[in-house]
Formats: C-alpha cells, sequence, structure tokens
C-alpha cells in the first residue's frame, strides 16, 4: 500500500496553523517550524504530515477559558 504525501501552500499552511506568513517565517528561522520543500523555481511547498505533527505538538492552553 502506498501513501501519497500532500504538499500545502502557505496559504494552506496559514489556514490550518492561524498564523501569519512573518510569523511562520520568523519560527521557521529559530529552527522552530517545519522547513518546506523546493518545488521549482522560487515555489515552496510543506508536507501535511510534519505541519500535522506540529500543530499535534504545541501546548494546550491554559488557565481561565471562559464558561463551560
Amino acid at each position: 500500500m502506498t501513501t501519497t504525501e500532500c504538499l500545502l501552500t502557505i496559504t494552506e499552511v496559514q489556514r490550518r496553523t492561524g498564523m501569519a506568513r512573518s510569523t511562520i517565517y520568523y519560527l521557521m528561522r529559530k529552527g522552530q517550524f517545519p522547513i518546506p520543500l523546493k518545488a521549482g523555481g522560487r515555489i515552496v511547498r510543506w508536507k501535511e504530515t510534519e505541519i500535522d505533527a506540529w500543530i499535534d505538538s504545541r501546548p494546550r492552553a491554559e488557565g481561565d477559558l471562559g464558561p463551560q
């Protein structure tokens, strides 16, 4: 059984993470966010599995989160 890896654009990464483009690139420079693959020329794409793993690794919010 083969699995096809889905590649995400910056817009899709922004939508999934809720972060601005500048924040994504800032975290990449700090080594705290997945580095994209070169898809040709100036085109880059992120592996969906790496973005999902990064999201899953984020800590949960703590404290008063409002009415329950």
